[in-house]
């Protein structure tokens, strides 16, 4: 339910926008600085124009942006996850692990188990070793 509403808004938003946008395009023309409905004229713009106008685009806006914190909220969320998941079964195996078997009965992806392998590696949790059949082994770092 948390996408709910930044949803909703920007999809209002755009239809309050559309709305304005074409109500402004409409009321534009019809301006007469000649004639004494001038001052009606121009608030029907501002109240009817202008003001859906701004007001959907900030829906759009704030809809957008809420929308990307989600994203990157999610994001963290499953590299946190994948992380632990990791750190949880090098532990459980202090001989060493292979990519592939740090992969195995997990929700994710040999690639991205590999990708994080190495991020870990780089940022010094985890020892690395090359087997005499060539594969990578993954361990926790002595201390």
């Amino acid at each position: 339910m948390p996408k709910f509403i930044p949803t909703l808004c920007l999809l209002g938003g755009g239809l309050l926008a559309l709305c304005g946008a074409l109500f402004t395009l409409g009321l534009v023309p019809r301006l007469d600085f000649s004639h004494a409905r001038f001052v009606v004229d121009l608030l029907g713009l501002l109240a009817f124009g202008l003001a859906p106008l701004a007001l959907g685009l900030a829906g759009v806006g704030y809809g957008r942006r809420r929308l990307t914190q989600a994203r990157q909220a999610a994001r963290v969320e499953h590299d946190a996850a994948l992380e632990r998941a990791i750190l949880h079964r090098v532990r459980a195996h202090p001989q060493g692990l292979t990519p592939q078997d740090a992969a195995t009965d997990t929700p994710f992806s040999p690639q991205e188990v590999e990708k994080k392998l190495g991020n870990l590696y780089v940022d010094g949790v985890l020892d690395m070793e090359v087997t005499e059949q060539g594969k990578l082994v993954y361990k926790l770092k002595a201390s």
